[in-house]
């Protein structure tokens, strides 16, 4: 895990100065050593976190064995030992994984790719074609940014790699924040800076005089589906997962678990106790507010398989750390989930490099709620309209107090979402603000379609149900976009890797193909892991229902955080184009309780702290 940078200009040969300026940009994605590589039009960047072969043999950028390829490499490829044995006729000198995919590009060309199992972005330069090719992993856990203007090119692991150089100005993308405002994050390629974009993932790009060339090389689908009986699934997924998890605890550095108490980190962690001989070390998060409290069944776990575990509890005093958290996401980022994640992973990195994780569980085996509320919606929309319409009066006069009760909010997002289209309705269950949320307070300029990115993605599934569907929009939309850019963020800003067997494209690919009446049944997600599961992990944890990774910022913004919510509206409300009265009477409508716009007061309060420290200059 480390970061990469660097620019290509034909015109005028970038300096070995401004290499030196990227890496000092992104010191916490790598502070064990830090190189510079500088030739003619090119100059490539790189900060190192060691975890294979921890000696200088790894350092980087890396030389191919004829000193014809460079490249500069984040991420890790799993099965690079097994790639490395069929690479005959290269002359490794290191015990990296690095080594092996620059020998594997002068092998198979662009084709590497395909070779690859891990999550990466890397930049080769290649001195006999004169040009540059940089890709990214199918899942999107590596980030790589870029700025392309007529013949020059810019790349980073962060943006801040790419405002490095003085020739670059942040600006806002205001198509970009208006996306942001509904969704809870910016939809790629897009970053909410003007002109820098995300190389999305399963992309790769090739950069040379003629200019620019981007395309794909993998896509999943959800078309050909098993017709195995569950029992022999449940024994495939069984190793699948084993095998995601044993490739993954490859490291020369210590290697934990982040542990919510939710079955996913449970399988993982029972997976992790029986390929070691050691006690695993796990780290969990934890709230004052009950409600989103997981330690106690975290410690269930911990007790099953005699973990080394640690605990850290979050409190409204923990926002204090929020400009760091903008500093360190860089981007627009509305999940307040980030915050847990940056302490979990501040914890454990007294203790180990490397951490797994359960990521992925749920957009692999329809773990989430909102999978549920579809489906209800989906029934209440052949209720009459009239009785919907009667219905929702009712609700709209029950008093404020009972109008803030989760039941209620439920019930009326059931009535908004039975009356629109296949795509409206899952928006009402993911998105943070839809048009009559953001009416009056955002003046600038409105889409045409404020779901095109989520309808892109509906258009492109291709699974046979509407679980299937909804199962593949959040895999290509919610998990690159939000999910990996929070682990990828939060871990790295404390020099720790983060690692999910669930993002195994393998597994993946194989999740992809199991029926989806083998994913929810009778109303229960992830039956077929569960099932696959049985009788390795505490039956408790087994058969808990599903709470998600919240954040109690609705009641923080109802109370100690209420003026420092209202410190930084009346700030974003003076910027075009938003509204100060309009921000100002959403916190107050939150306040009162007529009303949870906790999502939406977090959304704007980063947004502001992201003003100031990326626009203000």
């Amino acid at each position: 895990m480390c970061g990469i940078g660097g620019k290509l200009d034909f015109e005028a040969d970038p300096p070995a100065s401004l290499g030196e300026s990227m890496a000092a940009c992104m010191p916490q994605r790598g502070p064990d050593d830090e190189g510079v590589y500088s030739d003619g039009p090119v100059v490539l960047a790189f900060r190192r976190l060691s975890i294979l072969d921890l000696s200088q043999a790894g350092a980087q950028p890396m030389a191919s064995d004829d000193g014809l390829a460079h490249i500069v490499f984040n991420g890790e490829v799993y099965n690079y030992r097994e790639l490395r044995e069929d690479l005959n006729g290269y002359s490794f000198e290191s015990g990296t994984d690095t080594e092996v995919v620059l020998a594997a590009y002068q092998e198979y060309g662009i084709d590497c790719l395909d070779h690859l199992r891990g999550m990466f972005a890397f930049a080769i330069w290649d001195t006999q074609a004169d040009r540059l090719f940089l890709a990214r992993d199918r899942l999107g856990q590596k980030p790589l940014f870029y700025r392309h203007v007529e013949d020059t090119f810019w790349f980073g692991s962060t943006v801040k790699t790419i405002l490095s150089d003085s020739a670059v100005e942040a600006e806002p993308d205001l198509p970009a924040i208006r996306e942001f405002l509904t969704y809870g994050y910016v939809p790629s390629p897009a970053t909410g800076f003007a002109g820098i974009s995300t190389l999305e993932p399963g992309e790769y790009m090739l950069v040379d005089r003629d200019g620019l060339r981007k395309d794909s090389y993998w896509s999943l689908s959800f078309g050909e589906q098993f017709d195995d009986p569950p029992a022999a699934l449940a024994h495939r997924l069984r190793d699948e997962l084993r095998e995601a998890t044993r490739l993954r605890m490859r490291s020369d550095v210590p290697v934990g678990l982040f542990l919510s108490g939710g079955i996913d980190s449970t399988i993982v962690a029972a997976l992790m106790d029986s390929l070691t001989d050691r006690p695993v070390e796990t780290y969990s998060i934890g709230f004052d507010e009950s409600a989103y409290d997981e330690l106690e069944h975290a410690r269930v776990v911990a007790d099953a398989f005699d973990t080394n575990h640690h605990e850290y509890t979050v409190t409204t005093d923990s926002t204090e750390v929020l400009p760091e958290l903008v500093e360190e996401f860089e981007i627009p980022f509305g999940d307040p989930s980030a915050l847990p994640t940056y302490y979990v992973a501040e914890v454990a990195s007294d203790d180990i490099t490397v951490a797994l994780n359960g990521d992925a569980g749920d957009e692999n085996f329809a773990g989430y709620d909102r999978y549920r509320y579809d489906r209800l919606a989906g029934l209440a929309g052949c209720v009459p309209g009239r009785l919907r319409e009667r219905v929702r009066d009712i609700v709209a006069e029950l008093p404020a107090g009972l109008q803030r009760q989760t039941p209620v909010q439920h019930g009326r997002r059931f009535l908004r979402a039975a009356t629109g289209d296949d795509v409206e309705r899952y928006a009402e269950f993911i998105c943070h603000a839809l048009d009559d949320d953001l009416r009056g307070l955002w003046q600038g300029p409105e889409p045409a379609d404020e779901l095109a990115t989520i309808r892109a993605a509906f258009d492109r599934a291709d699974g046979p149900t509407r679980l299937d569907a909804l199962l593949q929009v959040d895999l290509g939309t919610y998990l690159p976009d939000d999910l990996l850019v929070k682990a990828d963020r939060a871990t790295m800003a404390h020099s720790v890797e983060g690692r999910s067997p669930f993002l195994d494209h393998e597994l993946v690919e194989f999740a992809a193909r199991v029926p989806a009446k083998y994913k929810r049944r009778d109303g229960d997600g992830k039956w077929l892991l569960k099932r696959a599961f049985e009788g390795e992990i505490p039956e408790s944890i087994l058969e808990r229902p599903k709470q998600g990774f919240g954040v109690p910022v609705s009641e923080w913004f109802r109370g100690e955080l209420r003026g420092f919510a209202r410190e930084h509206l009346e700030r974003l409300g003076a910027r075009d184009p938003f509204d100060r009265d309009a921000l100002q009477g959403l916190l107050d409508e939150h306040a009162a309780g007529r009303a949870d716009h906790g999502y939406r007061l977090w959304d704007l309060v980063w947004l502001e702290l992201w003003y100031e420290r990326f626009i203000d200059g």
